[in-house]
């Protein structure tokens, strides 16, 4: 199974949801597992170096400026011979969306939505030096931190992601992300729960409710596609990231994504793709 790394919450004594990690103290973890996911939200920022950063089926080039956006349960893999330096942002959702009335800030980032294709931009000189100076902000506060402090720290968030998200919309417009309804919000973090143990739009709807019917019609409204073409995205995703990142079988994936048996599986994944699960493995190895 694809390791996966949970937040540290009480690194510093007191539980504290953030945290800004110099990149070459990550030189351990990634020696020993190079790919993983993390249950947190993580923006890492490039000083220089080189070597690729892959999350799920982009690979990214490590340079000066690049900042990285990840979000939790994507597969991540650094292939490098020396981690670059730089900083790793990382934080849990509640940091902020327990103090904010808005409990979906972090998900309407553009850079963090669900149909964000894109997960990282390079900086400009400007926009770099604009950046570094808040990093390096933060990573003092928690240095200097106290329980009373975490306003600052939430400050000095708030601030990073609107920076990111305002330069992010500069490249890629089209990543504005629209207010869901909150039917069709609760959905999405169901489906990405639960799509192991349930593909039946009957089920979310009962969760929710409301009707199946309802429920498709808002999610088709909100998110482009059905609500079962939305669980099986989501169960595709992972499958795809078994199949690129661990050694185990097409049995062995269909048995953990709770299908009947594997041939309906194969049948699936290549109805959904235009390729056999192996025929999809095969073809990622060759792209390394």
């Amino acid at each position: 199974m694809i390791k996966q790394y949970n937040f540290y919450k009480t690194k510093y004594g007191d539980e504290l949801l953030i945290d800004l990690i110099p990149l070459e103290k990550l030189q351990p973890y990634i020696d020993q597992t190079p790919v993983h996911s993390l249950t947190y939200f993580d923006i890492t920022m490039i000083s220089g170096g080189q070597g690729s950063f892959y999350t799920d089926y982009q690979n990214i080039p490590i340079e000066k400026g690049r900042v990285f956006f990840t979000m939790p349960g994507q597969v991540r893999c650094w292939e490098v011979d020396k981690m670059p330096p730089g900083y790793a942002l990382i934080f849990e959702e509640e940091f902020l969306c327990s103090f904010f009335n808005d409990s979906n800030f972090v998900q309407n980032l553009s850079y963090f939505g669900e149909s964000a294709f894109h997960c990282s931009i390079i900086l400009c000189s400007e926009e770099y030096d604009q950046l570094m100076p808040l990093f390096q902000n933060i990573y003092t506060e928690i240095c200097q931190h106290q329980l009373k402090d975490k306003h600052v720290l939430r400050a000095l968030l708030y601030q990073v992601l609107m920076i990111l998200n305002r330069m992010f919309l500069s490249r890629y417009p089209a990543s504005q992300v629209n207010q869901k309804n909150r039917h069709v919000q609760k959905f999405s973090h169901l489906v990405n729960s639960l799509y192991h143990n349930s593909r039946s739009v009957d089920f979310y709807a009962q969760q929710l409710n409301i009707t199946p019917g309802h429920l498709n019609d808002l999610v088709k409204q909100y998110l482009g596609v059905s609500a079962k073409h939305h669980i099986l995205n989501r169960t595709i995703l992972e499958a795809k990231r078994l199949l690129n990142y661990t050694g185990q079988s097409v049995d062995e994936i269909a048995q953990n994504l709770n299908f009947d048996n594997s041939s309906y599986f194969i049948r699936i994944f290549r109805k959904h793709t235009g390729k056999t699960p192996l025929q999809y493995r095969n073809s990622q190895i060759r792209k390394k």
